[in-house]
């Protein structure tokens, strides 16, 4: 498993998650807006963070707005008040299913007046877009849509997204131990329950699971800070991480800048 990104990775063994990575890589570096489709908890906005982790340039950021309370003025700030943002970024929109016909509209007009100068919009929808919001969307030439199915139709993603939380949160020596007792006695059960779409709830699941084992043995879960950890050794690593950040922004700005990678690195 790679966590070498600044998001969780994308984890299933489904045809599903596999027609997903092609996704993410299809739409990451276009500028045009994303349509995500699924229930609550199956995952939009874990997709909405790997698109913009994989397309975008150094500095930019991701921002999240609820549809429910959208106002079109939020993105006329985000989009061309600020040149840093007009340039790069990421908005997801949840709960895009509550947005209104006449913002629907706005945005339509807004996206396609300011196209190049707005940050990428990723609206997640729980429901199929009314016929109506479909053709506005259709007006904006999407870079892609996505329909995300719930786990009690890919029942094959159960296992590898337990084994990841149980590897996430546990140390390195307990992993094994813990993932094969999980996988004899709590996976069956898992496998045949009705999730109703929510991977957030299996993971929520799993790391309940883990805090009652690591409870029952004495073992430490990962994030948890040892009493007997010194403030030395602790400012060391905040030191050492520092400076590869310091490294990857340098080398990120370079190939933004359409420089060779050597000639970065080589003056170090």
């Amino acid at each position: 498993m790679s966590t070498s990104d600044r998001f969780d990775p994308i984890v299933g063994n489904s045809e599903l998650i596999q027609s997903l990575w092609s996704f993410v890589l299809e739409v990451s570096d276009s500028r045009l807006p994303v349509l995500l489709t699924g229930e609550d908890g199956v995952g939009k906005k874990l997709v909405a963070r790997k698109i913009h982790a994989t397309g975008c340039i150094a500095g930019s950021s991701l921002r999240f707005m609820d549809g429910a309370s959208l106002r079109i003025e939020q993105l006329r700030e985000d989009g061309l008040s600020h040149s840093l943002l007009s340039r790069a970024g990421s908005v997801y929109i949840g709960n895009a299913d509550k947005i209104s016909l006449t913002a629907w509209r706005e945005i339509s007009h807004f996206v396609n007046k300011a196209q190049g100068q707005l940050p990428r919009l990723i609206f997640g929808f729980r429901n199929e877009p009314t016929e109506s919001v479909n053709v506005l969307l259709s007006q904006m030439a999407l870079a892609g849509s996505f329909t995300l199915t719930p786990l009690n139709q890919r029942r094959e993603d159960i296992s590898p997204i337990s084994r990841y939380q149980i590897w996430s949160q546990s140390l390195k020596e307990d992993f094994q131990e813990r993932w094969e007792r999980f996988e004899a006695e709590i996976l069956p059960d898992f496998l045949t329950r009705d999730w109703c779409g929510n991977v957030e709830e299996l993971l929520q699941a799993v790391k309940e699971y883990c805090e009652s084992t690591a409870s029952a043995d004495g073992s430490r879960l990962v994030g948890e800070i040892n009493t007997s950890v010194s403030a030395h050794w602790l400012k060391e690593q905040f030191e050492r991480m520092h400076e590869k950040l310091i490294d990857r922004w340098d080398h990120e700005d370079s190939m933004t800048a359409g420089e060779l990678p050597g000639e970065t690195w080589g003056v170090r």
